[in-house]
């Protein structure tokens, strides 16, 4: 009577996410960027009418070096949302709702030297009309350009 008992658990393999899924999350996380942007915003107006004076600051002229600080602080502050979430857990609030994960090829959360240059692929990537997005869907192996750099992998997995 050698018999083994199953408890009911199950192991799959991961599954990577489809790309209706990988959208949704997209979009859901979009409202959480805009919101970024937003308090960014006016984080940026406070701090004019501080430094300026409300009439200076409401007529204030930026210039190129101004307006290049300006973007760099916004894109820092989106790529600070994906990087403290991935980090942390592996997914932002948009992936969590959808039950995808980023991870290392390994299983294990991405060390902040993969978050980085994922971040910095996926903006070129997107940059491309989301080329290096949609490439996952012209290899074998379904990754994309940020995959491949950043030796990341984006899985789905079912809710406990």
């Amino acid at each position: 009577m050698d018999k083994k008992i199953q408890l009911g658990i199950t192991r799959s393999e991961p599954t990577q996410p489809g790309l209706l899924r990988l959208f949704a999350s997209l979009i859901y996380d979009a409202f959480l960027i805009f919101a970024i942007a937003m308090s960014y915003g006016v984080l940026l107006v406070l701090v004019k009418i501080v430094l300026l004076g409300n009439e200076v600051a409401l007529q204030y002229q930026y210039n190129p070096l101004t307006k290049t600080i300006t973007l760099f602080g916004l894109y820092i502050s989106i790529s600070s949302y994906f990087y403290l979430c991935w980090r942390k857990q592996g997914q932002t609030l948009g992936m969590k709702t959808w039950r995808i994960k980023l991870q290392g090829l390994d299983g294990k959360l991405p060390s902040s030297k993969q978050c980085v240059l994922r971040i910095l692929v996926a903006s070129i990537a997107y940059a491309f009309f989301g080329l290096g997005f949609f490439w996952r869907y012209l290899t074998p192996k379904k990754v994309s350009w940020q995959d491949i750099v950043s030796e990341t992998e984006i899985i789905c997995f079912k809710s406990t």
